[in-house]
């Protein structure tokens, strides 16, 4: 099993963000909100972008703690997405907003994104 969450996790094409964020379908489970757009590949594979506004969070550093939580989780949970995603031959791109206005603890980020994971896993 792989715990890494390099390069190739994260969507850095212009191209893959907009087929993201102009999708319609969306997975809401507070304090996440998440796009979904899966594309049949030969190479399936598992991609994301993390977003915290910084309307709703002020300071930096707490914008980057936050992302940081949900990588962390991310990076521990993501092994059935990306089973999900070699089964089906597709290549998930999805997106992660979080909403809220304060800083959450490590235990609420780690519940609540494998509640996301879940019901990603349960659509695609």
């Amino acid at each position: 099993m792989d715990y890494s969450f390099s390069k190739d996790h994260r969507i850095t094409l212009k191209k893959e963000l907009d087929l993201v964020f102009s999708e319609k379908q969306k997975i809401h489970v507070y304090p996440f909100l998440s796009h979904l757009h899966c594309i049949p590949s030969e190479f399936p594979a598992l991609k994301v972008v993390i977003s915290v506004p910084k309307k709703k969070i002020k300071k930096a550093h707490d914008r980057n703690r936050i992302k940081r939580l949900i990588r962390e989780a991310l990076r521990t949970n993501k092994q059935n997405l990306i089973d999900l995603s070699i089964q089906k031959n597709i290549t998930i791109l999805f997106s992660i907003v979080y909403l809220w206005e304060e800083v959450p603890s490590d235990n609420l980020v780690e519940i609540k994104l494998k509640k996301l994971l879940s019901q990603i896993c349960a659509i695609v």
